[in-house]
C-alpha cells in the first residue's frame, strides 16, 4: 500500500499552501478533500490582505505582518510554477472608520482632495485614511496553488470526506474515508469549518457564514475605466475591485450553521450600502451572490500546532484571515512538522489551549 509522509485534510487556501510548502521540503504529500479544491471558504472570500485592520487581535499581528510581507514573493513563485496569476493588487485601501474607531497601523490621513484624486467615484469624504494593504483574488490564488502543488507532484484525492483518523499505538498514522485508508507519517487537519467533524479528537471549529455580492459594469459601460481601483472599507460594507473589472461587496458574519443560502434583503443591503459610497456601483449589474462558511474557533484565533495526539496537527480556525495568513501558516506549520524552530510564539494558537476537542 502506498504511504505518504504527510496527509493534509482539506484543500482550501490553508491546506493547499501547506501541502505545497511541505513538498518543497521533500515530503511526500497527499491532500484529501471532501469536495472540490478551493471551493468552500476560500472560494467565497474577499481576498483583502488587511494587516492594518485595527480589529486584528494584537496576538495575531506578528503573523499577519509577516504573511503580508511574504505575499509578493509567494505570488511570484506561484505564477512561475504554474503560469497563473493570483491577481495580487498593490493599490492599497481607503478606509472610512466609524466615529471613535481605531484607525490601524500605517494609516495616512486623507483630505477630501486626496480622496477625489485617488478615487473620483467615491462620494464619501474625510475623515478617511489610506492603508498600505494588498488584495488578492482567492479563486485565482487557489487555482494557482492547486496547479503548483500538482506540478510538484503532490497527490490529491477529491470527493472523499475523511471519516476518522487512523490511530495505532497512540499515534495518528493516517486517515480513513468511506472508500479507502491512506497511511502517513503525520496528519494535518486543514478542514476549516469542518475540522470538528474528523474524529477522534475533533478540533473546536464552527462555521461563521458570510454573504457577498459581485457586481459588474453594464454592457454599455464595459469599455470605460474601472469604477474603483482601491479596496474601500466602511463600517457598512467593503468594496474589493478585481483586475477583470468585477467588484465584490461584503460581507456579513452570521451564526447560521452550515447553511450557505443567500437572502435577498442582505444582498440588497450590501448593494445599496456600496452605492452610497460609490454611486456608480448603483448602475452596475449584480452578477452573482454567494455565502461562505469561515472557520471560527471559540476565541476567533487560528488553531496551529500539534494536538495531544502525536502525529496529528492542526492548521485551521483562521476565521476571517485565512487568505491573509496562508503564506505564513504554510511556513510556520512546515517548521513545526519537520521539527525546525520558528521565530513566532505559537502558544496562543496551540490546539492544547482548549479544554475540549484537541486538548
Amino acid at each position: 500500500m502506498q504511504a505518504w509522509d504527510a496527509i493534509v485534510v482539506g484543500a482550501g487556501v490553508i491546506g493547499l499552501s501547506l501541502a505545497r510548502r511541505l513538498r518543497q521540503e521533500g515530503l511526500r504529500v497527499l491532500i484529501v478533500e471532501k469536495g472540490e479544491p478551493g471551493h468552500e471558504a476560500s472560494y467565497a472570500a474577499g481576498g483583502m490582505i488587511a494587516h492594518c485592520d485595527p480589529h486584528l487581535p494584537d496576538v495575531l499581528r506578528p503573523l499577519a505582518l509577516a504573511s503580508a510581507a511574504l505575499y509578493p514573493e509567494f505570488a511570484r513563485e506561484l505564477q512561475e510554477e504554474c503560469g497563473e496569476s493570483p491577481d495580487l493588487r498593490h493599490q492599497g485601501t481607503i478606509a472610512f472608520p466609524a466615529e471613535g474607531q481605531p484607525i490601524g497601523e500605517g494609516a495616512r490621513a486623507l483630505t477630501a482632495g486626496d480622496i477625489a484624486d485617488l478615487e473620483p467615484a467615491i462620494a464619501m469624504r474625510a475623515p478617511a485614511y489610506f492603508l498600505p494593504e494588498r488584495s488578492v483574488d482567492p479563486r485565482a490564488l487557489c487555482s494557482a496553488l492547486l496547479n503548483a502543488a500538482k506540478h510538484r507532484e503532490v497527490d490529491v484525492v477529491t470527493g472523499s470526506p475523511v471519516i476518522e483518523l487512523e490511530v495505532q499505538n497512540g499515534r495518528a498514522v493516517g486517515v480513513r474515508t468511506a472508500h479507502a485508508k491512506y497511511p502517513a507519517g503525520v496528519v494535518i487537519n486543514c478542514a476549516g469549518a469542518w475540522a470538528s467533524q474528523i474524529q477522534p479528537l475533533g478540533l473546536p471549529t464552527h462555521p461563521a457564514k458570510g454573504q457577498m455580492v459581485c457586481v459588474i459594469p453594464a454592457p454599455e459601460n464595459t469599455s470605460e475605466a474601472p469604477v474603483v481601483q482601491h479596496v474601500v472599507r466602511t463600517p457598512e460594507v467593503y468594496i474589493v475591485p478585481r483586475s477583470d473589472r468585477r467588484i465584490l461587496l461584503g460581507a456579513t458574519v452570521e451564526d447560521a450553521g452550515y447553511d450557505k443560502r443567500t437572502d435577498a434583503p442582505t444582498i440588497e443591503r450590501l448593494f445599496k450600502a456600496a452605492a452610497l459610497v460609490v454611486p456608480a456601483i448603483g448602475a452596475m449589474r449584480i452578477h452573482d451572490a454567494w455565502a461562505g462558511l469561515r472557520p471560527a474557533s471559540p476565541d476567533n484565533l487560528p488553531i496551529l500546532g500539534e494536538t495531544s495526539l502525536p502525529g496529528y496537527f492542526a492548521a485551521t480556525g483562521h476565521f476571517r484571515d485565512g487568505i491573509m495568513l496562508a503564506p505564513v501558516t504554510a511556513e510556520v506549520m512546515t517548521s513545526v512538522i519537520v521539527g525546525r524552530e520558528t521565530s513566532f510564539n505559537l502558544v496562543p494558537f496551540s490546539p492544547l489551549r482548549f479544554s475540549s476537542g484537541a486538548s
